[in-house]
């Protein structure tokens, strides 16, 4: 477990971190410039924090009060930036040994094949880092840093660079290898899937600070607040009332709802892929006759694996849907054909916003 409690201060933002970090695999996501990278470069000891507290385990790394400030190389992180930050001029197999070799921590040949075998590289140690791609070097960079044996790993990104079925594979291979060593890692990500996919719990920042924290299906599915809500891709409306059994928006559509009232719920929330269209050819089942809206589609928008749909109902309030594209061919949508969606009450998220 990592605990940190610092606070630092930039020209551009002022940051604020009190957070503790559980699970084997944490997340910090959130846009760029809300301090993720530079919160792992707090961690690092890259930069040191104007006041705090920053413990691995039972180890201080940093402590304002005691007067503990370990230098990076006494850390025992490893860190694994976008950048591959290999040598040049040496080989592949001298580029991994540099990582114990500085920490003075022995490495026996046959662990050194061992982990470049797990990652695919065992058959390039002796090539050099430009005879590689981005994705092989990336490797190589990886196994240096798991050589040291870290008591954490960072990732900064390490994968953005990379095409996306490089990044995929290699993803996959980094929560192999973490958790075959059962080493806590902390991923910044701004991309929904790979938090998703990497996260067990995830941690939202913006702004210097922490939005909110929960396990990562809870926060994809209910977040607390709209402000995630928004970060995460979900569909907000402003609400004028709400009562145990209705919501109306702003825009004065009204919904049939069996949320709690809360005067904290200031908003309802939706996944644009929770809307559903309705097929004109089939009776409607039970659990769709829901907050039913007749409108037009104005515009579809072609996305990898599914359609973007913006649809604007009757009162011209609007509605963006994400839908698989066999949904979109068997219902022939086109732009400016009349119909039906549905918004199912177990699918409309009430959110407060952040004091």
């Amino acid at each position: 477990m990592i605990t940190i409690d610092i606070h630092k201060q930039f020209p551009q933002m002022d940051m604020c971190f009190s957070m503790e970090l559980p699970s084997l695999r944490t997340v910090l996501f959130g846009p760029s410039g809300s301090g993720k990278s530079t919160l792992l470069k707090l961690i690092t000891g890259f930069y040191t924090p104007d006041r705090g507290k920053i413990c691995l385990g039972n180890i201080v790394l940093y402590d304002t009060e005691r007067g503990i400030n370990l230098p990076v190389h006494l850390r025992k992180i490893g860190y694994l930036p976008q950048e591959y930050t290999l040598f040049p001029h040496l080989n592949i197999r001298d580029n991994i040994l540099y990582g114990p070799k500085a920490h003075k921590i022995p490495c026996t040949g046959k662990e050194l094949v061992d982990m470049a075998s797990q990652l695919g590289i065992a058959e390039n140690l002796e090539a050099r880092p430009s005879e590689l791609s981005g994705g092989q070097q990336q490797r190589v960079a990886l196994a240096r840093i798991m050589l040291i044996k870290p008591q954490i790993l960072l990732l900064d990104e390490p994968l953005s660079a990379l095409d996306n079925a490089i990044r995929t594979t290699l993803r996959d291979l980094v929560l192999e290898v973490c958790d075959n060593t059962r080493t806590p890692a902390i991923l910044v990500t701004h991309d929904l899937e790979e938090a998703l996919v990497f996260g067990e719990d995830i941690f939202i920042v913006q702004n210097g600070t922490v939005l909110e924290h929960a396990k990562a299906k809870k926060v994809f599915e209910r977040p607390h607040y709209v402000e995630t809500a928004l970060l995460l891709g979900f569909q907000v409306w402003p609400l004028t009332e709400h009562t145990s059994t209705t919501l109306r928006t702003n825009d004065g559509q009204q919904f049939t709802s069996d949320a709690e009232a809360s005067t904290n719920n200031q908003f309802v929330c939706i996944r644009p892929e929770n809307i559903m269209l309705l097929r004109e050819d089939r009776p409607l089942s039970k659990k769709l006759y829901e907050n039913i809206i007749e409108g037009t589609v104005i515009k579809l928008l072609h996305r990898a694996h599914y359609i973007r749909i913006l649809f604007a109902a009757k009162n011209g309030a609007q509605y963006i849907l994400h839908t698989p594209k066999h949904v979109i061919n068997i219902m022939n949508i086109h732009e400016g054909k009349p119909c039906r969606i549905s918004l199912k009450k177990e699918s409309l998220i009430l959110c407060a916003s952040k004091p």
